[in-house]
């Protein structure tokens, strides 16, 4: 499934191509929306985007300036520009960004839909290119550096960075992590074991990991105990600079560090599920700046987590330790609880939080990272666990707490639509509509009494 981003600052643009993509059976696309260019940067930041579609003169920056942008974090985004001018600069500077389409808002739907589906063709070639490399290379191995491998086990140990460094067996080795500068470990388990000493399939991870990881990232690997990845990474300085607040006094916002981290994962359990058959789980550590006498800690935590999910038959695990809730991840620990109460654990951790989450953010890279899932995964797992489609659940819920604001309460039409997550009323009646066969106002005027 492709994640497509829609970006107009006219809401009624935006939510009107969000509905008739959604409401259009030829396509399996997640839809994402943003007002602004500023807003979809954020979200940018935060999910795996492969198609954009955008309004080209925006406020605070244009179209031509946020693709930039977006290809910085996702350089494989394709990207189709919307506009309701035909100037000729602009179509140039279009074709200069090898942007895929250029379409006029005249010009109606139908040439909308079909750039997608041409976008959607060519991700699909591409995917369909790389994932055949993948099997060619699969016939070689590469020998993996026994030196490397050894210093980085023995920095999972907890040995001292600077003290390995030092002595003269690896004084070759020039390690490209700064240990004074902000850096974390990622840990990556493939999720059956009879598949974990394959050394084809181990390869192709960390293949698959080096062909999605930015060059704005310094990195080190090695596969240690028990066929265990573990990845050393840094970021680059502009990356860090783009994830600096600026009030109060600059600070480095980690967690955003993170979640541009889990979008990259994504993208690598994806393409491992997809050529392999083979689903991966990862653990992310936190800074390790001013911490690396704790990395012994963090490492074992994380393996215990990964061992533990797998152990109750979860797969495509994100588990980020600065967001686990160790108490809760007690319960998984072999032998606590059985598979069935957990997989019903899970269930009631995703219904909590769209209750207490409706008038905000439930999509499904949200509620991913509240249960530690790949959101691929998650839709999938929601599904067999429950039987129903997790959007469709999200939408019920929606539907309920909208009848019941309607009936017990005097609030307006348009501050219930925002308390249950819709930011424009005219998107939140075309919803109603749909699943009520009426207007929220004559639901109201013939359900509820004043």
């Amino acid at each position: 499934m492709y994640r497509l981003l829609i970006v107009d600052d006219e809401p009624v643009i935006v939510n009107g191509l969000v509905q008739l993509f959604q409401e259009n059976t030829q396509f399996e696309l997640d839809v994402c929306k943003a007002y602004s260019a500023r807003e979809a940067l954020e979200i940018a930041k935060k999910m795996k985007l492969d198609i954009l579609v955008s309004d080209i003169r925006m406020p605070y920056k244009s179209g031509l300036e946020l693709v930039d942008e977006i290809t910085y974090y996702w350089p494989l985004c394709r990207v189709i520009f919307l506009t309701g001018y035909s100037e000729f600069e602009y179509v140039h500077e279009a074709l200069r960004k090898n942007v895929d389409n250029y379409i006029l808002k005249t010009e109606g739907i139908d040439p909308i839909f079909q750039a997608v589906q041409e976008a959607s063709h060519k991700l699909d070639e591409e995917n369909g290119r790389r994932l055949k490399e993948e099997r060619a290379k699969m016939h070689f191995q590469i020998a993996e550096s026994v030196l490397r491998n050894e210093l980085v086990e023995r920095l999972m140990g907890g040995e001292s960075v600077s003290g390995l460094l030092a002595e003269p067996r690896y004084e070759e080795l020039s390690l490209h992590i700064e240990p004074k500068q902000p850096a974390f470990f990622l840990i990556g388990r493939v999720d059956r074991l009879e598949e974990a000493t394959s050394r084809g399939i181990q390869e192709s991870i960390r293949r698959s990991f080096s062909n999605f990881l930015p060059p704005a990232f310094a990195s080190e690997h090695a596969v240690i105990e028990g066929g265990i990845h573990v990845w050393l990474l840094q970021p680059g300085e502009e990356l860090l600079g783009r994830f600096m607040g600026t009030e109060p006094e600059p600070q480095l916002h980690w967690n955003g560090i993170s979640v541009y981290m889990k979008g990259i994962l994504e993208l690598v359990q994806n393409e491992c599920e997809n050529l392999l058959g083979t689903s991966v789980s990862f653990g992310i550590s936190g800074n390790l700046a001013g911490r690396w006498d704790n990395i012994r800690h963090q490492y074992e935590t994380l393996r215990g987590m990964l061992q533990s999910r797998a152990a109750m038959g979860q797969s495509m695990v994100i588990v980020d330790i600065e967001k686990a809730n160790l108490h809760e991840e007690a319960l998984y620990e072999h032998g606590r609880m059985k598979q069935e109460d957990v997989k019903w654990l899970v269930i009631d951790q995703i219904h909590r939080y769209i209750d207490e989450h409706l008038s905000g953010d439930v999509s499904l890279t949200a509620i991913a990272e509240e249960v530690h899932f790949n959101p691929s995964y998650l839709s999938r797992y929601y599904k067999q666990v429950t039987g129903q489609n997790l959007l469709d659940y999200i939408q019920s819920k929606k539907l309920e707490g909208a009848l019941h604001l309607m009936q017990q309460t005097n609030l307006k039409l348009n501050e219930i639509a925002m308390r249950v997550g819709f930011d424009s009323h005219s998107y939140f009646t075309t919803f109603f509509k749909k699943k009520m066969g009426m207007s929220p106002q004559d639901y109201r005027n013939s359900n509820c009494v004043n």
